[in-house]
């Protein structure tokens, strides 16, 4: 007895196995991009409130936020040939946070929240809720949609009347009072707070502040050793960190390592940052001043030319410059932005006057990141006196003829000797 194919239904097998084939070359050919700028946010803590639920009864639900970025964005405005450069860390958008479950009745809370988390920047999120008429252990999701990032799915574990209960365990939270705004090449001061917010005590604490070579170093020491933390207390360490002068303007992120021991000798470890925003800070001067021509004569126009030079580290802006010299002309010359290490001209075209010495005060306006400032200086301008010169040409050809007939009366002498 013979079995025959059926023909039409190997060939359609065969067509799929190749496609597939296919597909998976081109899947690992083409992998999905890693090196994408990722942005999204985790869940550091959460706390439940009462701690165990009654059938029935009324609580809160808190989640606390925490922003993760891979990466940084760069910014670019043009003016004219100029261009300035901004870069700053990458910044997650919360569209909503929703707490999902068939078992509780979320009473309030549900997509209060939406905006930006900054780096190291905690946001709690509490939720209203109404536990179920029956006990047990439930995990209710909360649900965070981010924009153009990772979205994330958390369930919490909710004790509803049963004598179960969940690790104790201790968790860290880092603070410090840096100032939000550095410059750059300052030694800043500030303090770093350890607090433990879990359920139980932390033992054999070590903190190091690596820093960021070589935009951020730690001056001075850079690690401690905590003995123990109780839960809910805390401690605090000052610290000094340097920022290097040629560092870029933007947001940095100084990265803080903390170990810790469970009360079973287990290490955990935990991360936290100090967030900087560092701002450049310009700082103008008078390099040059001309004019043209170089000699000013009586009721002739000129040209008046103040070289500004900026020698900070950050760029000046909105840079203007008035003079009250007592010349009829333009006396404001608006000059714009000057980057560091760089000059500009402010130029003034002036009406010509009487000769004679005219004292005038000079005042630079300019704006930086940290505000706007002003440079005042007092100059002189000299007008030469027209009228003297064909008495100065007469007196010079005169001492050339007595030069010259000196000099032929010397040489007829000495040929008659």
């Amino acid at each position: 007895m013979k079995i025959l194919k059926n023909p039409g239904k190997t060939s359609l097998v065969r067509n799929y196995l190749i496609y597939l084939i296919i597909l998976l070359l081109l899947a690992g050919i083409f992998p999905p991009g890693t090196g994408a700028p990722q942005v999204s946010v985790i869940v550091s803590d959460y706390k439940v409130s009462p701690a165990v639920l009654l059938p029935g009864e009324e609580g809160t639900l808190t989640v606390t936020l925490k922003s993760i970025s891979t990466g940084t964005t760069t910014s670019t405005v043009s003016y004219g040939q100029d261009a300035s450069q901004t870069t700053t860390s990458l910044t997650p958008y919360i569209e909503s946070v929703i707490l999902k479950s068939r078992d509780f009745d979320v009473l309030g809370g549900d997509s209060r929240f939406s905006g930006n988390i900054g780096p190291d920047q905690p946001v709690p999120v509490t939720f209203l809720v109404r536990a179920p008429q029956k006990s047990g252990m439930y995990f209710p999701e909360v649900w965070i949609r981010v924009r153009d990032g990772q979205s994330l799915k958390y369930p919490v574990p909710v004790n509803v009347n049963t004598q179960l209960s969940v690790m104790r365990t201790p968790s860290l939270a880092l603070e410090n009072t840096f100032p939000e705004l550095v410059k750059p090449g300052t030694r800043i001061e500030g303090t770093i707070r350890i607090i433990n917010e879990g359920s139980t005590q932390a033992d054999n604490i070590r903190v190091f502040v690596n820093g960021s070579p070589p935009a951020v170093i730690p001056a001075g020491i850079s690690s401690f050793l905590i003995d123990r933390l109780d839960s809910g207390m805390a401690r605090e360490k000052n610290l000094s960190l340097l920022i290097n002068k040629n560092m870029q303007t933007g947001i940095i992120d100084v990265p803080v390592r903390m170990t810790y021991a469970l009360l079973d000798g287990t290490i955990i470890e935990d991360t936290g940052s100090i967030g900087l925003d560092v701002r450049g800070e310009s700082e103008v001067s008078i390099t040059s001043v001309e004019t043209t021509p170089s000699r000013v004569k009586p009721g002739t126009p000129f040209d008046l030319i103040i070289r500004v030079q900026n020698t900070g580290t950050g760029e000046s802006k909105s840079v203007s410059a008035t003079i009250d010299l007592p010349v009829q002309g333009a006396k404001e010359a608006f000059i714009g932005r000057i980057k560091p290490g760089n000059d500009a001209p402010a130029t003034f075209i002036l009406e010509g006057t009487e000769p004679g010495e005219y004292s005038y005060n000079t005042k630079i306006i300019y704006t930086d990141d940290w505000g706007t400032h002003t440079l005042e200086k007092d100059l002189v301008l000299t007008v030469t006196n027209g009228q003297d010169s064909p008495g100065m040409m007469i007196l010079v050809l005169l001492i050339i003829i007595a030069g010259a007939g000196g000099f032929i009366y010397i040489r007829r002498k000495n040929e008659d000797g």
